[in-house]
């Protein structure tokens, strides 16, 4: 059965890239809007692509970057950062299971559950306003309270998003997503945007950082919205669930049953926050605004009067703890730090918290920055990188902000910090190069500059210095002119996001340059896709088939073979295979060894039919009235040895996994009981793949 059409239409994706492009997550945001405008530049040839490579199966998912951001406690919050496709793809199968949860989730909205309400299904936003709903949900903890419950206990769970169990999120969303196909693409996707380091399909979790993430939480806690607990408000805002009652007995029950639901499914509450209390006053009731909040308001400088009255608030905010000062509200704390002016007395104040709290380092750098080439401000920022560890993106918050502090005389211990720190991470991840290198460049000229970009290997890294030091960034320091050469070269990434992105700039350039440049025929496919589409390419990109896909994409095997002429009548056979075997290569190693085994089978079948070194014998081989001996009887015969040895060997292999497997037969040959093939068997044939087909396609490309 193929793909819902609702889901593969064009207008869902082309929904789907306008509310990627207007959502309010600014932190994971701020990663990827420089790409947003090349994609535009040819957004329905683009998303018209992307619709044909996800019918035909060959889109695959890429690997997530990883980054990381430090909470009060120290622990690590992490992100998992899209390529652009990838987060398009997602929002545009999150917009279909919101349309088919809408009637669910709108039972309790704005009444039991608060957080990630879809908006209406032609929104532009995916989300209705964060700003309505978090009122709503302070104005039901005030009532609740207001009518005498103060018995309070806040309900957590530890690392919610990365404990949800992908088998069990898809049992849920079967309820109302009735397309099977759709949930496979789904649970392929999540697989492999939370790998781990090794490559491994962990099994759980969803990436942090998208908005479609945030919904599918949302479907897989409705069952919580549906519990019943007598003499208890229920309140919930995302994850973080308020139980409110006129005695201790209600709450506690409600504990435990929350507490049971959630181990059902694999959740871990935080036991340590988790305490059932009598609350005196309202303020005590009321949590931190969600962290990204604050800063999604419009910042400027304010009045006198208004900066006063901020004053007070951050003043109240703030308290003295055994010497050391400390914020006793985080909420109002952010709130006036992020629109005060400039003031001496508050940046010495907030110099003496800066150190203790990594986890407000934006709001720390932001109000920092209004102190341009200022020692004081400088040296506040100088003794924090030099604090250990060094979490990468408080570091990087604070290099940006040295970048605007870093006085005119007396650079060096500034300068050299920068480097210390880059050496100190633990986390090695692209956001503590990229404000680094960006800080380097600004001091460099464009040569240099370049010569920095071009030593960040990840390309996601290399499209933002490319964009901080070069392009339309309020900071960029350089025109685009001097870099034509290094973006022509940017064109050939094998990644998309980069090559697009270059080619956007290049295409800016031309009115202004005294060469044109014309895409080759190296350049990433998806250039030629926007060069056709601006009308500077008659031709579009040649597509890749499923096999060239595979064998050079993913295996690294560069050897051109025409697979038309290799397969013939094969050919869609061998594709299907192709892509069920990359479907199986996260699942039960024992199917994945049975398709493997089919799929070499017919590529042994066709090259030997061609090769002139083993054709003669494999007529032979071949009993009257069938089409192919026996493989397994073939790769024993000793005719390959002479043409392709490591394939032989390695097929053979494969292949008596294969029959020893309890997914074949019940009884080995030897008579004993089969059983299912181990994940160490299976990481043994992946190691000896590539040298096996790369022989092969070699050999056979020689015959066609």
């Amino acid at each position: 059965m193929a793909l819902p059409s609702k889901f593969t239409t064009l207008a869902n994706f082309e929904l789907a890239f306008e509310r990627l492009v207007r959502g309010q997550n600014r932190d994971y945001k701020a990663l990827t809007r420089h790409l947003y405008a090349s994609y535009q530049l040819s957004l329905r040839e683009n998303l018209e692509d992307l619709i044909g490579e996800i019918k035909s199966g060959r889109y695959q998912p890429s690997v997530a970057t990883s980054i990381y951001q430090p909470k009060k406690s120290g622990v690590l919050r992490p992100l998992r950062i899209l390529n652009l496709q990838d987060q398009i793809v997602y929002q545009a199968l999150a917009n279909f299971i919101a349309d088919a949860f809408r009637a669910d989730q709108q039972k309790h909205a704005l009444i039991r559950n608060f957080g990630a309400i879809a908006g209406d299904k032609a929104s532009q936003f995916f989300y209705r306003s964060w700003k309505k709903c978090y009122r709503s949900f302070d104005r039901a903890i005030a009532t609740a309270f207001n009518r005498g419950n103060d018995y309070v206990a806040d309900f957590d769970l530890v690392s919610f998003y990365e404990l949800i169990d992908h088998t069990l999120l898809r049992d849920v969303l079967s309820q109302r997503v009735k397309s099977h196909e759709v949930l496979d693409l789904l649970i392929k996707c999540l697989r492999k945007w939370n790998e781990n380091d090794g490559g491994r399909w962990l099994g759980h979790g969803i990436p942090q950082g998208p908005e479609p993430s945030a919904f599918l939480a949302e479907c897989f806690l409705f069952r919580f919205d549906q519990m019943k607990f007598k003499g208890v408000v229920y309140l919930r805002y995302i994850d973080d669930i308020k139980l409110m009652a006129k005695d201790e007995i209600p709450v506690r029950r409600a504990l435990v049953r929350l507490d049971i639901a959630a181990k059902h499914v694999g959740l871990v509450p935080q036991a340590q926050k988790i305490e059932c209390r009598r609350v005196k006053s309202l303020d005590e009731l009321r949590k931190n605004v969600p962290s990204n909040v604050l800063s999604l308001e419009t910042r400027g400088p304010v009045s006198s009067s208004s900066h006063k009255r901020l004053e007070k608030v951050f003043r109240a905010s703030i308290a003295k703890q055994g010497g050391v000062w400390v914020t006793k509200d985080t909420t109002k704390f952010k709130f006036a730090l992020f629109r005060m002016n400039a003031s001496r007395p508050i940046l010495r104040r907030i110099g003496q918290i800066l150190p203790h709290r990594p986890d407000l380092s934006w709001f720390f750098a932001s109000y920092l920055m209004k102190f341009p080439n200022d020692k004081e401000a400088a040296d506040i920022l100088l003794a924090a990188l030099r604090r250990e560890p060094t979490y990468d993106a408080s570091a990087a918050n604070y290099i940006d902000a040295m970048d605007v502090c870093e006085p005119t005389a007396g650079v060096t211990p500034y300068r050299r910090v920068i480097q210390t720190a880059e050496k100190r991470s633990e986390e090695q991840s692209i956001l503590l190069s990229i404000s680094a290198a960006a800080f380097r460049g600004r001091r460099a000229g464009p040569k240099d500059a370049f010569k920095l970009v071009e030593k960040q290997k990840h390309p996601l890294a290399r499209s933002i210095l490319l964009h901080r030091l070069f392009g339309h960034h309020p900071g960029a320091p350089f025109q685009l002119k001097y870099g034509q050469s290094f973006f022509e070269e940017q064109t050939k990434s094998e990644d998309a996001d980069l090559a697009r992105y270059s080619a956007s700039w290049l295409i800016e350039l031309w009115p202004l340059s005294n060469t044109t440049w014309k895409a080759g025929k190296d350049v990433n496919d998806a250039v030629k896709l926007l060069m056709k589409s601006v009308g500077l390419r008659e031709r579009g990109p040649n597509k890749k088939g499923v096999l060239d896909r595979f064998f050079k994409d993913k295996q690294r095997i560069s050897v051109p073979i025409v697979w038309r002429s290799a397969l013939a009548k094969d050919l869609r056979d061998v594709e299907n295979r192709c892509l069920r075997l990359q479907q199986l290569e996260v699942g039960d190693p024992t199917a994945w060894v049975l398709m493997l085994d089919t799929f070499n089978e017919v590529l042994i079948q066709n090259f030997s039919r061609k090769h002139a070194a083993v054709n003669v014998a494999y007529a032979r081989a071949t009993q009257k009235g069938k089409p192919n001996p026996k493989y397994g009887a073939w790769l024993n015969q000793p005719n390959l040895d002479a043409v392709i040895p490591t394939t032989k060997a390695w097929m053979l292999e494969v292949h008596n996994t294969r029959v020893n497997a309890d997914l074949a037969h019940a009884k080995s040959g030897e008579g004993k009981r089969t059983k299912s093939v181990t994940y160490e068997q299976k990481e043994k044939l992946e190691k000896g793949a590539q040298a096996a087909w790369g022989q092969l396609i070699r050999e056979w490309k020689l015959v066609l």
